[in-house]
């Protein structure tokens, strides 16, 4: 998996060469994330941070779409000299243009093997379920009411996530 994930990155970063004309420092790439999150570039130690649960279950996908995301983050940093947003046009022109990517922040995996929200809660909202982490569904537990944002009615417990 390492080795697929180190291929990508390479092909990716000899694009935005070959686009820029100039060399990029390779980042150190880690498969150490948890949680929701599918990737994280981190621009100040030049580190790339991914879920390996998720790159496991949407192998294809993730290689070409989340990589394809994380990495025009550092690159973006490292081309453009002045402040730029995360999501900002230099991000968005990478992704595009350079990597022929559709622009797309965010991911739709299934993260319910991964998620650290595994507590179901519902509201008088028609089929909504609210995940709570498991310190607010300890607290709530204790007695701490939490608040539908919608219908500004209690929280009702439902279930845990099967994984847990």
């Amino acid at each position: 998996m390492q080795q697929q994930v180190q291929q990508r990155v390479t092909e990716l970063y000899c694009l935005a060469e070959r686009h820029f004309l100039k060399r990029f420092p390779r980042p150190e790439v880690r498969l150490d994330l948890n949680g929701e999150k599918a990737g994280q570039a981190w621009m100040e130690r030049n580190l790339l941070r991914l879920n390996l649960q998720l790159l496991k279950e949407n192998q294809e996908h993730f290689l070409e779409h989340t990589i394809g995301h994380e990495v025009p983050h550092l690159i973006a940093d490292r081309h453009f000299v002045r402040k730029i947003r995360p999501y900002g046009r230099e991000w968005q022109f990478i992704m595009e243009h350079v990597f022929q990517l559709p622009a797309r922040r965010t991911h739709s995996y299934d993260t319910s093997r991964t998620s650290k929200r595994p507590f179901l809660y519902t509201c008088q909202c028609e089929g909504k379920t609210i995940p709570l982490t498991r310190i607010r569904h300890n607290r709530a537990i204790k007695g701490t009411n939490y608040l539908c944002t919608s219908c500004k009615r209690p929280l009702i417990y439902k279930e845990t996530f099967p994984s847990i």
